[in-house]
């Protein structure tokens, strides 16, 4: 990343000069006034490097300036006042103060240039608390729309962020950088000890010191081996090609292509998972179906791969405390790490047990409000099949496709109004809106009148009587549909996703890409039934689209012809993701590729899942790659 030296224009209001103005006479009257060494209280930090002494109390006098005009101004104004604070604060060095300014800043009334303002306080923040990763990517943010007025000021932070990059501040690094200079050979047990050490540090920091030219070049090219390492752990099928594009990056590393593999070999092989294994899953009552489905996908994994551990299977049942008890009869057979219980309240049952030690993998939620006890910090993870996550996930593809405006459809249940609230919050930020957000009737198999509300076909219908009243005569006339929607959002399942597609071309908004919760795909494979179902977009998981197919899923009971596919995939990854827990935990950039989707650490108790994205033809899922944001929405045919 290097400074855009482009000029930037930057146009303010009036009413927005006069104030900033007022904002810098009052810096300028500190700064003639100040200039003596300033006595810091007891109970407020000392200043970062951004300032210090008379210079840092400038700054702080400047921001709680523009925090009282921000108290007095309107709501249009407020926002980039208290952004100034904030920017003020992080340059007096008090971190604390510019975040509750932050924290009063509505992001939905800045202008792109004061949203570029923004990364640029946020850049700083991040560097005070030494995350340079994370201020590289905000800094990058920064630059495209940055008021001139700031331009300075990016560039002395980029300066500092090159700066702390080329030095070795972390302790892992710099004691990587040891062992690095200590080898004139390779030495398999040294490199595999530079992994190791590597470990805490992210992925993402990793990639940009790499990428450093003022750092020791030996040293970029074990912490690109790393990364490279790192991203084919869990699966090694393109590892050869990367490692012969890291030897291509680092020609005079003195590692060879062999060497490197033989590294990766040796790392990896520290990866196992536990000698003993419990696994709680349900063995009666109304999630029995469920818990065989996880069952067998479970073993399955666990016959490819067991890796010398020993599995015990604990039966449990509706009642909590069976998981309870069947969490104690594990620990009495010496388990090193439990794989379950499923049900949300055996989870939460299980929460409240004093001293819970011995790690857990739920197959649930874990409750977004759970604080573990003090040193048990990641020792319950849960993973889990969360609708929600999948629309979150469904919702950013379709953001990234550049879609702005959409129409929401969902069904009048509890579940559809969770679906739809999920996707308006996410899809709610920046300048995107919601054009309509409709319910309807699961009762009703004819929604025409709900969607011609939603396409204001009604409305295009109504202008034609008042015509034809105006005129005293008929007219011909084509009702036209509102042309301000981009992407619609439609909560269903199989069956309602079969009634209202159809619909919605009828109503000449069939070239509108449609996007779906996992649920409309019933999991069982039916190109004939499906037909109706072509173009839409989903979230799935990537066991499915390999087994797309009748004929091509095992021929297990529990899987149900597909309809319990993901609970079987959700079994494999929960064997498969053991090994590698610890690293997740170490790095939260560091993905785990499963059968159910991708999994990563976020500092929540439930790992974040991605699912896979498929798109509807020919009556069959299959990948939705970036090459088919080309394929229309009103897609027919086989692929």
């Amino acid at each position: 990343m290097r400074p855009d030296t482009a000029p930037i224009i930057y146009t303010m209001t009036r009413a927005t000069v006069s104030r900033w103005l007022a904002g810098l006479a009052a810096l300028c009257l500190v700064l003639l006034t100040g200039c003596q060494t300033t006595s810091w209280p007891v109970d407020q930090p000392s200043p970062g490097p951004a300032a210090s002494g008379a210079s840092a109390e400038a700054h702080a006098e400047a921001a709680r300036a523009f925090q009282q005009q921000a108290l007095e101004a309107g709501v249009g104004e407020a926002g980039e006042l208290w952004l100034s604070a904030a920017d003020s604060w992080a340059q007096a060095g008090r971190p604390d103060e510019a975040r509750f300014a932050l924290g009063r800043v509505d992001r939905e009334t800045l202008s792109a240039a004061d949203r570029s303002r923004l990364y640029l306080v946020l850049a700083d923040l991040a560097m005070l608390s030494g995350r340079a990763d994370e201020a590289e990517v905000l800094l990058d943010k920064a630059r495209n729309r940055l008021p001139s007025s700031s331009r300075s000021r990016y560039e002395a932070l980029y300066a500092q962020l090159v700066a702390m990059l080329a030095d070795p501040a972390t302790q892992e690094i710099a004691q990587a950088a040891q062992i690095s200079d200590s080898m004139t050979q390779y030495d398999p047990a040294k490199s595999v000890d530079i992994m190791v050490v590597l470990e805490p540090v992210s992925s993402g920091e990793l990639a940009i010191r790499a990428l450093n030219p003022r750092a020791a070049r030996q040293l970029t090219g074990w912490l690109d081996l790393a990364l490279v390492v790192r991203r084919n752990l869990v699966k090694p099928e393109n590892v050869t090609a990367a490692v012969t594009e890291w030897k291509a990056r680092h020609p005079y590393h003195v590692l060879t292509e062999g060497q490197a593999l033989d590294t990766w070999l040796r790392y990896r092989q520290r990866f196992t998972p536990p000698a003993r294994v419990a696994v709680l899953l349900p063995g009666s009552g109304r999630l029995q179906a469920a818990g065989d489905a996880i069952r067998d996908g479970l073993l399955s994994a666990y016959v490819e791969d067991p890796g010398g551990a020993e599995l015990l299977f604990f039966p449990t049942g509706d009642d909590p405390q069976s998981a309870i008890a069947a969490y104690f009869s594990a620990l009495d057979a010496g388990v090193d790490q439990v794989i379950g219980p499923l049900r949300k309240e055996s989870i939460e049952t299980m929460l409240n047990l004093p001293g819970l030690r011995t790690p857990v993998l739920a197959l649930n939620d874990i409750p977004g409000d759970f604080l573990p006890q003090a040193g048990l910090e990641g020792q319950i993870r849960g993973i889990s099949l969360s609708q929600e996550q999948e629309v979150v996930a469904a919702t950013q593809h379709a953001v990234e496709s550049g879609y702005r405006r959409a129409l929401v459809l969902a069904p009048e249940t509890e579940w559809g109004e969770r679906m739809a609230l999920t996707f308006e919050a996410e899809f709610l930020q920046e300048d995107r809106e919601i054009v309509a957000s409709m319910r309807y009737l699961e009762s009703e198999n004819d929604h025409s009148a709900m969607l011609q509300r939603a396409l204001k076909i009604d409305e295009s219908k109504q202008r034609k009587r008042e015509l034809e009243r105006t005129l005293q005569t008929q007219i011909e006339f084509e009702p036209i549909r509102r042309d301000d929607v981009d992407v619609i959002f439609m909560a269903a399942n199989t069956a309602q996703a079969r009634q209202i597609r159809p619909q919605l071309r009828f109503h000449d908004a069939g070239d509108i890409p449609v996007y779906a919760p996992g649920r409309v795909f019933s999991g069982q494979p039916d190109r004939a039934g499906n037909q109706d179902l072509n173009g839409i977009r989903f979230p799935i998981t990537p066991w499915q689209l390999e087994h797309d197919k009748q004929g091509s899923l095992p021929e297990l009971a529990s899987i149900r012809g597909g309809s319990m596919a993901p609970l079987y995939a959700l079994g494999r990854d929960a064997w498969n993701i053991l090994r590698w827990r610890s690293l997740m935990a170490a790095d939260p950039e560091f993905w785990f590729t499963g059968d159910s989707g991708d999994y990563r650490t976020l500092g929540r108790s439930t790992l974040t899942r991605e699912p896979a994205m498929a798109v509807f033809r020919g009556g069959l899922p299959q990948w939705l790659e970036d090459s088919e944001e080309q394929v229309s929405a009103f897609d027919d045919g086989e692929s």
